[in-house]
């Protein structure tokens, strides 16, 4: 469900022409606005590392639920500023009732989908534990709620290999929460 200033990292502005043209032959201001991603001294249970696919964010001690894992942080664009490479990366909320876009420079970037997540992303733009996460577990996230009006960007699609009993599969829209995702 939408409301002004609730951050929704699973949808896209609604922008006819940027989001209508095939991703292949969008042009785009630059390559990346990421300058580096800063880890040290933050004050999260969290920590990035490398796995067989890029990278991923796990939990550094067991977390109860409630506990905020790791923050996006970094400067808000329009989606006409994206580079190339920030689309992947980028977090999307709605603020004052508009479509903005985070260019997070925080280990936030890294925590993966899954079908069965562990967080979510509150009002604050923080990952937060849905369910208790143990030491080592990867902190992941449904990167796809929302509804079928939402514009996907094709950028977006890729073949889930979460391995959660009901997973989706192919991601290449949004869809409502469902919490038969969960097992």
């Amino acid at each position: 469900m939408l409301t002004n200033n609730q951050p929704q990292t699973t949808k896209v502005a609604n922008s006819e022409e940027t989001m209508e043209l095939p991703a292949e032959t969008r042009i785009f201001p630059y390559k990346s606005l990421i300058k580096g991603v800063i880890s040290r001294g933050r004050p999260y249970p969290s920590t990035p590392i490398d796995v067989p696919y890029g990278k991923g964010l796990v939990a550094t001690k067991d977390c109860p639920v409630g506990t905020v894992m790791e923050k996006f942080e970094g400067p808000i664009v329009e989606y006409s500023e994206l580079g190339s490479d920030d689309i992947i990366y980028a977090l999307n909320f709605l603020h004052n009732g508009q479509w903005k876009w985070m260019i997070a420079s925080t280990p936030a970037i890294y925590a993966n989908h899954s079908c069965r997540p562990n967080s979510t992303i509150n009002n604050k733009q923080e990952i937060v534990a849905i369910r208790p996460i143990k030491a080592e577990e990867h902190v992941v996230f449904v990167y796809n709620t929302g509804t079928a009006e939402d514009k996907w960007d094709p950028l977006w699609t890729f073949d889930c290999q979460c391995g959660a009993k009901k997973c989706q599969g192919l991601v290449d829209a949004y869809r409502p929460w469902n919490p038969l995702y969960e097992e």
